[in-house]
């Protein structure tokens, strides 16, 4: 039996990556000393070290945990259907490869549940193409020809998903006037539909009249705006003003999040923010 600190040594993933894999996806299960330190076996060490593996190849860490936890002792080069690597984009990006871009996004979005494909794949690639057109990789018309073909699928994903229930709650997700990156809110959308909230998708650069007047119009049962940039901060802490007076649920997502005083901040996972959001609402309906 290994500490957590020896287990760490031994697999090479830091001890918070351990106790996450532990406590969200149940890849390995320790036992409990009488001072409650908790103590990995063998096969513990096995499970992480594969899964290891399998996420440093690529793999989302949530379907290398289902892999695993099929079959713990298969090592990477064993398994047919694993996603594309979270490098994949930035490598179409540089190739200006349609056919490519297109195939792994279908292939992305036909393998596992909307939440996941999300938080666990699409936005770890799109960290990856930004941190290759910093390093020069990829040039600005490549990271726009990845951005335009991601829109397309996810705007796809959004309009095939089942309209709401007449009674369902609604939600109006947005950007405030100026901001011009949707893939986050866009994302969040599509998965709040998926979990049966009726979503007003407004889009990009709305001003916060137009805001006002929706939510008039509306009375929505919340209202998401994204932060994608700093730049964006003054319009949405504007819109977050405006109509925080009115009884609708304001709440903020993306990279700035936190300094938006007057609104709640969703978190920086799409998909699990969405799923929650989801879940609050029906709570009360």
């Amino acid at each position: 039996m290994y500490t957590v600190g020896r287990t760490a040594q031994l697999t090479g993933v830091p001890r918070e990556t351990l106790r996450k894999w532990e406590q969200r996806y149940g890849v390995v299960s320790p036992v409990r000393t009488e001072g409650n330190y908790r103590l990995y076996d063998d096969e513990s060490v096995r499970r992480l070290t594969v899964m290891r593996d399998l996420v440093d190849s690529g793999w989302s860490p949530k379907e290398a945990a289902r892999r695993v936890l099929q079959a713990p002792d298969a090592p990477p080069s064993a398994v047919s259907d694993a996603p594309a690597p979270l490098d994949e984009l930035a490598r179409c990006a540089e190739a200006f490869d349609l056919g490519r871009v297109e195939q792994v996004l279908d292939e992305a979005f036909a393998r596992s549940d909307l939440d996941s494909v999300i938080d666990d794949w699409l936005m770890p690639s799109l960290v990856r193409l930004g941190e290759a057109w910093q390093r020069g990789q990829v040039t600005v018309a490549g990271e726009h020809f990845i951005s335009a073909a991601v829109h397309r699928r996810l705007a796809h994903a959004f309009q095939q998903l089942p309209s709401a229930a007449p009674e369902a709650p609604r939600v109006a997700v947005g950007l405030a006037r100026g901001s011009r990156h949707e893939l986050g809110v866009l994302s969040f959308a599509a998965v709040l539909r998926s979990h049966g909230i009726g979503v007003t998708y407004l889009g990009s650069d709305l001003p916060v009249e137009a805001w006002v007047d929706m939510v008039r119009a509306l009375d929505p049962a919340a209202i998401v705006i994204g932060v994608p940039t700093v730049e964006d901060l003054p319009a949405v802490r504007e819109v977050v003003t405006a109509v925080a007076r009115r009884r609708s649920l304001v709440l903020v997502g993306g990279a700035h999040q936190d300094r938006v005083e007057g609104a709640e901040p969703l978190g920086h996972a799409p998909g699990a923010g969405a799923r929650s959001l989801a879940v609050r609402l029906a709570g009360a309906s």
